[in-house]
């Protein structure tokens, strides 16, 4: 028997001028997102640390930031020139807070002194109000120490926009200001090319003697079983800031209330609980109501496409979020055509921000109005958004908006006028792909040939579709009988278009986007799966649909892949070519429950379920990698991925309310369960807080045999159909 040895191709190694290998270089280093850290969030300041609570200055996505800037770059704990060994951290549910408990190293401190690890302890409490955190040191040793030590923090702040620490180059900046040092603290500041100076106050206690521009010690002579507290505050400061204001507090708008659902498996209950602890979180309050910002550490912000499908996963549960995101989007509808911004008549805004580069216009988003979807999402949610409150009063505030909204799609979205929605950038310094997914090489032909635009993406048309189907639902309610009649014509047109172009026969799925010659692009993706979400696909096809999807080149134990592994641009490491994004792999379940498909929808759920036990406290990131499931190992991590992130927070209860198959019609004062179903492992489940109108729901779900029963609350006054 011979060895076999693969064929192996040898290169000749890259020789620099004195005949030393030459290691290549690395061209940009991007900042990234730790799989291991801690986030809070307070308003529209949010903390990004490592484990321990220290921010580390390096190029990293720590820091402490407000309005699109980074105030706080390094904030470091030292106990005689060391950082400490972290015991345990712990996050608090509203997100405000964190507890971390540290011990010291062992030290040599002197030649007579020597503290073994774990003598001293050390409590640090994090927490964040609005622009203000607060951290508090108590320490305690638990042993006589024959001289004091030192204890130290080292601190600064570089006042980055939030793009530039994402990677994005400047040409110009604005200037640091020289730290002004006092005996109770810091100032640190800079004046931007906004006019705009932000300032970080820190002051500390107790005072000491020992402050300069960028650090902090305190000599302390630690008696045994008798704790010391130290403190820094950081208040983050804008002035001449007025004329960029965006946002301002409201008072008198009520606190979100939790409900319960309730399973008979713990783990499952954990992950609702999480992605409802996130959401509460990232609600932001605006003048218009609570706005779900998209995710931290990169997407801290209002985004129109994540906060309406956000609000779509937890309409039945928190139907405040959805008006005051319907609100806010009417509030910033297009009223103007602004190549720049992408801006038109009617249409919803992408994506808004904040900070130095977006006052200067550096960048688009002020706010961008690059999107196709999101303006037709907005028509679907408020749409299910009536259905579940009957809040009429409200639909005719918005009507006017709807109109738009409908009249943009119609005269903008669809330039050519054949009937689909099609994107196309204006300028460079827009977004090349305006679906979804939005990244640059995320629409291909079968070759691997990006597709040119304008680009009319399948799913998009499944969402103008539904718009279509809310918009004729939403004018009968208000009793305009022939606005009705023409946007249920307009979606029947679309359906039989739609099938008719962009139906795969071959693989028994759709095409993922028509090129600008209308050629199809021929690639098995998960936008075919959003298009049963959406219920433009008739029942035949959406049989076929759901096998093809299930297949393993799609599915990948752990959810569901953007892209098949049969796609020449397929790559499981990439953003959108081949990963799994929870709230796309949520959409497509929810699309095959609608047509039937519970017990794959359920195996959707399942891998959601079973990869969220691999990610810290069972929250979900953005996206992770799409590599096939492998027994005893976890999902693989996309580096830079936003957690929390708001659709993913929502991505197992849209599921769940799927399978379900919840329904309202709170105008009859009615909740109905269609061909109710449960997860596969999972047999009684209790619901407590579900909103039809005013009114709270209550019911019992449980599995006898095959047979599943549902159990409504004796105190409801909502009427519970099974069908």
């Amino acid at each position: 028997m011979t060895d076999h040895k693969p064929d192996v191709l040898l290169l000749p190694a890259e020789e620099g001028p004195d005949g030393a290998f030459k290691q290549p270089e690395i061209v940009e280093e991007k900042a990234h997102s730790s799989a291991t850290h801690i986030t809070l969030k307070s308003g529209d300041a949010f903390l990004v640390a490592n484990i321990r609570g220290d921010l580390l200055g390096a190029n990293q996505a720590m820091g402490l930031y407000w309005h699109g800037t980074r105030f706080l770059r390094e904030s470091n704990f030292f106990l005689e020139g060391h950082p400490l060994v972290m015991l345990s951290h712990h996050v608090s549910p509203s997100g405000l807070a964190s507890q971390v408990d540290l011990t010291n190293p062992a030290l040599r401190v002197d030649a007579d002194t020597f503290i073994e690890q774990g003598e001293i302890y050390v409590s640090r409490l994090l927490e964040l109000h609005n622009e203000e955190l607060i951290q508090t040191f108590t320490i305690t040793s638990f042993r006589e120490l024959p001289r004091p030590l030192r204890f130290s923090l080292k601190f600064g702040s570089d006042f980055c926009d939030l793009f530039e620490v994402r990677g994005l180059k400047r040409e110009e900046h604005g200037q640091l200001q020289p730290a002004q040092v006092t005996d109770k603290g810091v100032t640190l500041s800079y004046i931007g090319r906004d006019q705009v100076t932000r300032e970080t106050q820190i002051t500390f206690t107790p005072p000491s003697k020992y402050i300069s521009e960028d650090r902090v010690h305190w000599s302390l002579q630690l008696e045994r079983g008798k704790p010391v507290v130290l403190q820094m505050r950081a208040q983050l400061r804008e002035l001449n800031a007025e004329r960029f204001a965006k946002h301002i507090e409201v008072e008198g708008v009520r606190p979100l209330e939790r409900p319960t659902i309730h399973t008979d498996d713990y783990l499952l209950n954990r992950l609702l609980k999480r992605g409802m602890d996130d959401l509460l979180m990232l609600c932001t309050l605006t003048p218009y109501g609570y706005y779900p910002y998209a995710g931290i550490p990169w997407f801290s912000c209002p985004f129109g496409r994540d906060g309406l499908i956000t609000c779509l996963q937890y309409l039945p549960w928190f139907p405040e979020v959805a008006r005051g995101t319907l609100a806010f989007l009417a509030m910033h509808q297009g009223t103007k055509t602004d190549d720049f911004t992408e801006e038109e008549p009617g249409k919803m805004l992408h994506e808004m921000r904040t900070g130095e580069m977006a006052n200067c216009r550096e960048i688009p988003y002020v706010p961008y109005y690059g999107s196709i979807d999101v303006t037709p999402l907005f028509l679907i949610a408020l749409g299910e958004y009536i259905r579940w409150t009957n809040d009429l009063d409200f639909l005719r505030q918005l009507w006017p908006n709807a109109q738009l909204a409908a009249r943009w799609m119609v005269e903008y979205g669809d330039k050519d006028g054949d009937g689909f929605l099609e994107y196309h950038r204006v300028l460079d310094s827009g977004i090349s792909n305006q679906g979804w997914k939005d990244s640059w090489d995320s629409t291909s032909h079968e070759n691997g040939e990006l597709a040119h635009s304008p680009i009319a993406l399948s799913e998009v048309q499944g969402y103008a579709f539904a718009a279509y189907r809310n918009m004729h639902y939403l004018a009968g309610r208000l009793g305009y009988e022939d606005e009705a009649g023409h946007w249920e014509q307009k979606a029947s047109e679309l359906q039989g278009n739609f099938m008719r172009a962009f139906w795969w026969e071959e693989e028994q799925s759709f095409y993922i986007a028509l090129d600008r010659e209308k050629k199809p692009c021929k690639t098995v993706s998960s936008n075919a799966g959003q298009c049963l979400w959406s219920g433009i696909v008739p029942e035949e096809q959406a049989k076929l649909a759901i096998e093809r999807l299930m297949r393993e080149d799609m599915f990948n134990g752990w959810g569901m892949r953007t892209l098949s592994t049969s796609a020449i641009r397929y790559n499981p490491m990439s953003y959108h070519n081949g990963s799994v994004w929870p709230h796309d792999t949520a959409m497509v379940g929810a699309g095959f429950a609608r047509y039937g498909g519970k017990s794959e929808a359920s195996q959707l759920l399942k891998g959601l379920y079973q990869a969220s036990q691999h990610f810290e406290d069972a929250r979900l990131p953005e996206l992770f990698c799409g590599f096939i499931q492998r027994e005893g190992f976890g999902p693989t991590r996309y580096p830079v991925a936003c957690s929390p992130q708001a659709w993913a927070t929502g991505a197992p209860g849209q599921i769940l309310n799927a399978l379900l198959g919840l329904r309202a019609d709170a105008e009859q004062k009615r909740l109905v369960l269609e061909q109710p179903a449960l997860p596969s492992w999972v047999n009684t489940l209790e619901v407590r807080g579900l909103y039809i109108g005013d009114q709270h729901v209550h019911f019992h779900v449980r599995r006898h045999g095959s047979q599943i029963e549902v159990q409504p609350g004796t105190e409801n006054e909502i009427e519970i159909i099974v069908s």
